[in-house]
């Protein structure tokens, strides 16, 4: 479960000025998203919590492709390709995953998909913040609802709460986002120079 919850790791981010009368759940996500789209890369960092236990990480992502790195799981995306080290295993897997399976190995993912997966809809919060509330419409989805919060000035992610098909619940606080430069490709590919001795098992 836990590879599960980090693989469910990166792409929301957003754009400023306070909600106009006319504005939407929907407007709201697709300001979001363009802005992300247009920065060259950004760094989160998170802390999960589900049924009491915490883990805490850094996303890295750069259009399509993400890294995510924390004490027990490495993951690196490409766009097409991932690679995943799980320090319990002692192995990494090859995935190339489907674009649901990326919702799970990436909630930020879920900005660019709400159109086609979820109905979209603002939730009632304090002025400081903007809230929507993602609920699916496909019954294969594992993730069954989203509540996005919001910094209400940067429609920065400050929080993410999920809940899965068997009703377990999952909290993501984003302690931090920043936008940063132009990344290689070859950041978001593992080095298996880095991993000697890592035995590395495809499972395309």
């Amino acid at each position: 479960m836990l590879k599960r919850i980090l693989l469910l790791i990166a792409v929301i981010t957003g754009c400023c000025s306070a909600v106009s009368g006319a504005e939407t759940a929907t407007s709201i996500l697709d300001r979001a998203s363009a802005k992300f789209k247009g920065e060259k890369s950004i760094q989160a960092a998170y802390t999960i919590t589900t049924e009491g236990h915490k883990q805490s990480g850094t996303l890295t992502i750069a259009g399509d492709r993400f890294t995510i790195a924390s004490p027990q799981i490495s993951s690196w995306y490409d766009g097409k390709t991932q690679w995943t080290y799980s320090t319990q295993t002692g192995e990494v897997n090859i995935t190339e995953p489907t674009p649901e399976e990326l919702q799970q190995v990436n909630p930020f993912a879920i900005i660019n998909s709400f159109r086609k997966l979820y109905k979209a809809t603002l939730v009632k919060s304090p002025a400081s913040e903007k809230v929507v509330r993602l609920t699916s419409v496909d019954p294969k989805n594992d993730i069954k609802s989203v509540v996005l919060t919001l910094n209400a000035t940067t429609l920065y992610p400050t929080k993410i709460d999920l809940t899965m098909g068997n009703r377990r619940t999952v909290t993501i606080q984003v302690t931090s986002v920043k936008a940063g430069g132009q990344l290689p490709v070859s950041d978001f590919r593992f080095n298996p120079n880095k991993y000697p001795g890592i035995p590395v098992v495809d499972l395309r």
